[in-house]
């Protein structure tokens, strides 16, 4: 397994699982996501087999408390207090091989590195088992549900 900053040739492969694990949402735009890349060029990444096939791909970037939106594309925030994990997501055919949990512990090391003391996220209805495994836990912020589905959850992580 191989974690390296994302390049112009992997996108194909970033929208392909992106339409993969997200079947009942309504996918971000490649101009979207990769606006992350400017938030956050150290922390958006891929996850890559040892042929350099496209495992995984990871958006975080440093932001303020509070969760950004889908489909939106922000400036850099004048301060921020945390990484917040945008998007995370492994290719169905690699689940249960550690990638994401490999993924998380980059994040949290470069966070730290970074001054950072927390992690946040959104996460969806059918995953919050798996943020709440790695010791994320929810915070009360109302979530829009038309956008990340029934059951969505703002989580945080102290680190």
């Amino acid at each position: 397994m191989i974690i390296r900053a994302i390049n112009d040739t992997d996108w194909p492969s970033i929208l392909s699982i992106q339409a993969r694990v997200y079947p009942d949402i309504t996918p971000e735009t490649e101009t979207v996501l990769r606006s992350k890349m400017h938030l956050g060029p150290q922390t958006c990444l891929v996850i890559t087999d040892q042929q350099h096939n496209v495992t995984g791909y990871c958006l975080a970037h440093p932001w303020h408390r509070y969760p950004a939106s889908l489909h939106t594309i922000y400036p850099k925030p004048q301060q921020s207090e945390l990484l917040y994990i945008h998007d995370m997501a492994i290719a169905p055919i690699h689940a249960g091989k550690q990638i994401g949990s490999q993924t998380l512990k980059y994040l949290q090391q470069w966070a730290k590195q970074q001054g950072y003391r927390e992690l946040s996220l959104v996460s969806l209805q059918q995953a919050v088992g798996y943020w709440q495994r790695h010791g994320f836990k929810s915070h009360n912020y109302v979530i829009d549900e038309a956008q990340y589905g029934a059951g969505a959850c703002y989580m945080l992580k102290q680190i």
